[in-house]
């Protein structure tokens, strides 16, 4: 029987590039590297075997979670720091929600 173990790292952060539509796609850990005027950070927190860029949590009224069942993508607030903050969720065909 396999156990779960816990990952030994620290918390950090990555450097992702945005694209024309502003979605972020991952291009490296950051490691003090200057970024470039289509980058930005996003920081991670390590917690037991998972990387966790900002709270799962979103709120909305109770009786409403079909609406946000197609969600896909989410909008983030990213502060100087590169912490996120969940704003918005949108659809395949990134229609807000």
């Amino acid at each position: 029987m396999m156990g779960s173990r816990n990952i030994d790292a620290p918390d950090g952060a990555v450097v992702v590039t945005l694209d024309e539509r502003r979605i972020a796609t991952f291009k490296a850990i950051f490691e003090g590297q200057p970024l470039l005027e289509n980058e930005m950070l996003l920081r991670y927190r390590v917690r037991g075997n998972s990387v966790k860029f900002a709270t799962n949590a979103y709120f909305f009224e109770e009786g409403q979670g079909s609406h946000y069942s197609s969600a896909r993508y989410g909008q983030f607030m990213v502060n100087d720091g590169g912490e996120l903050l969940l704003t918005a969720m949108y659809d395949d065909d990134l229609k807000a929600l």
